[in-house]
């Protein structure tokens, strides 16, 4: 949870409402645990993490101005929070790659992550990493996220 308060603060200080609800929490990470699906990245101390599974994303179902690049199973990508003390080092982009390697034991070929709109950083992590915005997807409380979808093997 101190990754997780660390980024809810972050993400305060810098203007973005996201995770500024109570979510996620210890119950939120509990599940992604009883899952096996949630992930820490470390250098001796806890400096990321990220909720990695293969599912059907509820909100993910109907996306307006744009489409999902195809209709495949995939690996989604949530609740990634990185130290503050770690941020721009490539964390986040560690995550991708071992989903990346999830992916492949698994035989699936695609991606998906999504993010608040004024979250650039992660924005640019996704992007630098070959995901593209497809379109806006609404959470469960109703609000907005731009859905990011990376193919793996553009030969399928």
């Amino acid at each position: 949870m101190g990754i997780i308060n660390d980024a809810k603060a972050w993400l305060r200080d810098h203007g973005i409402p996201q995770w500024q609800n109570g979510y996620p929490n210890e119950e939120t990470l509990a599940g992604d645990l009883a899952l096996q699906s949630g992930f820490a990245a470390d250098d001796g101390t806890v400096i990321g993490y990220c909720f990695i599974r293969q599912m059907e994303d509820p909100c993910y179902g109907v996306i307006e101005g744009g489409r999902w690049k195809n209709d495949r199973p995939y690996l989604v990508l949530h609740r990634t929070a990185i130290s503050s003390a770690c941020k721009g080092q490539g964390v986040a982009g560690q995550f991708v790659r071992y989903a990346e390697t999830m992916a492949a034991e698994r035989g699936i070929k695609d991606l998906r992550a999504d993010t608040h709109r004024k979250n650039t950083s992660m924005r640019r992590m996704l992007e630098k990493n070959g995901f593209e915005a497809c379109g806006i997807v609404y959470m469960q409380d109703g609000t907005e996220r731009i859905a990011y979808h990376k193919v793996l093997d553009e030969k399928l």
